[in-house]
């Protein structure tokens, strides 16, 4: 019995009303995993498309570099510009050790034959280029997404490659994102870091053309052990991703 106001006249409230109010309550929350509010979709764009219209859509995931580490998408700013939800993705990859000798003391210090010490500091050092990159142009975001593709050099040890994308995803973290994830899809990620389980967010990639095909693809492709973020699929034109 409940005593509703003050006004000293008793309702009897069934749980089965309770549990509908409960019902249409939540049915007016929209779920989210990060900053995508599930069932929504958005584009990515990158260099490619500096010269491409861009759809209104609910976010954006705009990349930093111009195709590999070290490098710039010279539209950052004015892609970014599009989108109030803005993401941010880099390309990744790790050449080796000659490379990784251009970092030997930066952040760690490493023996010139310490292969796992150099690949991280590669990928911290190519994850603070690009912070520091968007930061010149005033971008931010707090959701950032490593690209672990097989069209980037990567080296035939899954352990350096995975030293490499640890080094990139915390010199990001350090630098005030929240939200650090992986795009790429399960035979790439294997491939090239030996079925790592980190446990990050995962964006994934598919060949699909609609956003309906695409959700399919949001659970049973956890590449990263993680949760599925988002599925990207590929109409005409601009790529398209589907919040999962």
């Amino acid at each position: 019995m409940l005593n509703l106001f003050g006004s000293g006249i008793k309702y009897k409230i069934s749980s089965f009303t309770i549990g509908l109010a409960t019902l249409v309550f939540t049915a007016g929350v929209a779920m989210a995993q990060g900053q995508y509010v599930r069932g929504s979709t958005g584009v990515d764009v990158s260099y490619p498309n500096c010269s491409q219209k861009i759809p209104k859509v609910v976010f954006g995931i705009v990349g930093v570099n111009g195709g590999l580490n070290f490098s710039k998408n010279p539209c950052l700013a004015s892609q970014s510009a599009n989108f109030k939800n803005l993401s941010l993705y880099v390309n990744t990859g790790y050449p080796g050790q000659s490379y990784g000798l251009k970092y030997q003391n930066s952040p760690k210090i490493c023996s010139g034959s310490d292969l796992n010490c150099l690949a991280y500091n590669y990928g911290y050092n190519a994850g603070l280029y690009s912070v520091n990159y968007a930061n010149s142009l005033n971008v931010r975001s707090s959701t950032w997404w490593l690209d672990v593709e097989n069209v980037n050099s990567w080296t035939n040890d899954p352990q350096q490659n995975r030293n490499s994308l640890q080094g990139q995803y915390e010199a990001i973290i350090a630098s005030g994102a929240s939200t650090v994830g992986a795009y790429s899809t399960t035979a790439q990620w294997n491939s090239i870091t030996g079925t790592w389980r980190n446990n990050w967010p995962s964006w994934g990639a598919t060949t699909w053309t609609t956003a309906k095909q695409a959700s399919k693809y949001c659970t049973g492709h956890e590449f990263t052990g993680g949760p599925s973020y988002l599925m990207q699929y590929k109409p005409r034109g601009i790529d398209q991703d589907y919040a999962c």
